[in-house]
């Protein structure tokens, strides 16, 4: 198994504003996701993950950045894509050390 590539909250805000192609994967159940999360995120609850990936990502070149509460469900959801055949998969970590704004609903 690879291993996850960390990458920063500055980094993804940064990936955001200049409109680079990427997927920002909130692995969140859906109550936590309506609460708050990242603008542009999508939202495939861990638990969901292996059967509905495939169908919300199916390219599997794709660039994916997880996150989710803490940072501790990313590492999980990192085996479950590796082992789906993605590639370019990354950890954000927690939305708790997300300092900008997220948006609720």
């Amino acid at each position: 198994m690879e291993e996850l590539k960390p990458i920063s909250v500055e980094q993804v805000k940064q990936d955001l504003e200049e409109g680079k192609e990427f997927i920002l994967l909130d692995v969140r159940t859906p109550e936590e996701f309506e609460e708050g999360h990242i603008e542009g995120a999508i939202n495939i609850p861990l638990k969901d993950l292996v059967y509905d990936v495939e169908n919300e990502i199916p390219e599997k070149e794709e660039t994916i950045y997880l996150y989710c509460r803490s940072g501790v469900r990313v590492l999980t959801a990192g085996h479950i894509l590796y082992d789906l055949g993605y590639e370019n998969v990354y950890n954000m970590g927690g939305i708790l050390s997300w300092p900008y704004e997220i948006v609720k609903g």
